[in-house]
């Protein structure tokens, strides 16, 4: 402090400027080896998920292939009508796996769905809850929705097939009103593969989807 106080006014702008001068620097410094370590990191993450994203692509070609000569042996060995689309399953020899390959459709319903739901729901727990608590419990999960708030195309499959049970007219309508209401986004052979748990013995997916890590 002593040593300041002999200054000259020139000496301590002059002392003042390059502290700034020195103050500026660092913070370019700072800030560039931020966006450096930014950008590296992206850029890392990109490239990771693009060899990720071709890694894919091949398996699913080549998958694909596979499956379909599969399927082509199947329909020659006669394990399946060679008009199904519906695929097929098979598990792994151990029974720790199993190949899902099937036909499936993707959309939602429009208002009509939204009918059938209330018609169907009403009759549920107005006769069939009283009456077959069983049914009331199977039917109630093929209407369950999924993270996205939307029917399952395959569960509401299933619930077509169970269309005889009754002859009831809200039945009837309900199911007709769902056929009617769905409109198809895409319909194509879908793959899914499954693996046993090893505490509880259920099948539980093996997902490529990130979100569900």
């Amino acid at each position: 402090m002593a040593d300041l106080a002999n200054l000259t006014t020139e000496e301590l702008e002059a002392l003042l400027a390059q502290r700034k001068k020195e103050e500026k620097e660092r913070e370019r410094k700072e800030r560039e080896a931020y966006e450096k370590f930014i950008d590296d990191k992206t850029s890392q993450v990109v490239r990771e998920a693009m060899g990720l994203h071709n890694h894919m692509t091949n398996f699913h070609n080549k998958t694909i292939k596979d499956l379909e000569a599969m399927r082509e042996k199947l329909n020659q060995y006669g394990a399946i009508k060679s008009t199904s689309k519906g695929g097929f399953m098979r598990k792994t020899k151990d029974g720790n796996y199993k190949v899902i390959y099937r036909y499936t459709s993707r959309g939602d319903w429009d208002e009509r769905g939204e009918k059938a739901e209330g018609l169907l729901k009403d009759f549920l727990s107005d006769f069939v809850k009283k009456r077959d608590l069983k049914m009331y419990k199977v039917v109630s999960a093929l209407l369950e929705r999924n993270k996205e708030g939307k029917l399952e195309y395959s569960r509401m499959q299933s619930l077509y097939a169970l269309e005889n049970e009754f002859d009831d007219p809200r039945w009837k309508e309900a199911i007709r009103l769902f056929k009617e209401g769905f409109k198809p986004t895409d319909s194509k052979m879908r793959i899914e593969i499954h693996k046993r748990n090893e505490t509880s013995g259920k099948w539980e997916p093996v997902s490529f989807n990130l979100s569900s890590f």
